[in-house]
């Protein structure tokens, strides 16, 4: 063998293990579970033969839904034709009951408040349109608490029973704390609506932090963000209140991607897939 053949046939190795692929995962595989990747020279990823959305420097995202069961297949193609396959099965999971007395209005609303009530439906759903069109995963910046100091009084998944009556899952974390605390953004995102004196969310902002994955935070006193606003992770977007269907002071925090629902607790506990 001579040098040129030596030289070309570590060249051709080399090569293939740019592109042979490796993925990096964190997160949890369960029901309200969601899952960060990171691989390089990937050309394609999809789950369940349903296409994800590749970030250019190699993150992806995809979650399962507070009552998702089942197996899912997650296959991801790398640019040298290669292909990996992953595959997850979710178990269902045991949620709390949580019981609650609100005014009346508020587990039966009133006739009258049924215009409010579409207007606003119709209001966030073409908000929640342009979910999913950012292809950039702002959320590689990483995730932080929203309030300063940490006290959750209610939990993702548990059943609500309202005024005796069943209703639907509480499908976030509420953190307690004072009228007027500081409210931040998890992670980069940017502001897809800030609405104001909704009838169930008060005054609310939800982020979209790309490829799907957004956080909304609701019954705020006033908001500091603004409609199409980019905000960095951690910085002020709104004042802890008790606007809208809360029986207090409390931030009421939902993490979706798309419209699979997702448990808050999960960003907090994750970290980041090294990119090394």
């Amino acid at each position: 063998m001579n040098i040129k053949q030596i030289y070309f046939l570590i060249l051709f190795f080399s090569a293939w293990s740019l592109y042979a692929g490796e993925i990096k995962f964190a997160g949890e595989a369960k029901q309200g579970g969601l899952i960060i990747a990171f691989g390089k020279n990937i050309s394609s990823a999809t789950l369940n033969n349903a296409k994800l959305q590749v970030d250019k420097s190699g993150y992806f995202i995809f979650g399962f839904d507070r009552d998702a069961k089942g197996v899912f297949k997650l296959k991801v193609r790398f640019k040298n034709k290669k292909t990996e396959t992953f595959e997850y099965n979710i178990e269902p999971q045991i949620y709390e009951e949580q019981r609650l007395t609100l005014a009346k209005k508020y587990v039966v609303p009133p006739k009258k408040q049924s215009k409010r009530i579409q207007k606003e439906n119709k209001l966030m759903k073409a908000a929640r349109a342009s979910v999913g069109k950012m292809k950039n995963a702002l959320f590689i910046s990483g995730f932080s608490y929203p309030v300063d100091t940490v006290n959750i009084h209610s939990v993702f998944g548990s059943q609500r029973i309202l005024n005796g009556r069943k209703a639907n899952v509480h499908n976030g974390l509420d953190f307690a704390g004072s009228e007027g605390d500081t409210i931040r953004a998890v992670s980069d995102g940017v502001v897809r609506i800030a609405g104001k004196d909704f009838f169930y969310n008060g005054n609310f902002i939800l982020l979209d932090h790309g490829q799907g994955l957004t956080s909304v935070y609701l019954h705020m006193s006033s908001l500091i963000a603004r409609t199409n606003q980019k905000v960095k992770k951690g910085e002020a977007i709104g004042l802890m209140g008790a606007t809208g269907r809360a029986t207090g002071p409390h931030l009421h925090l939902g993490v979706q991607w798309f419209k699979k629902r997702i448990d808050p607790m999960i960003l907090f506990n994750t970290s980041l897939p090294s990119q090394e």
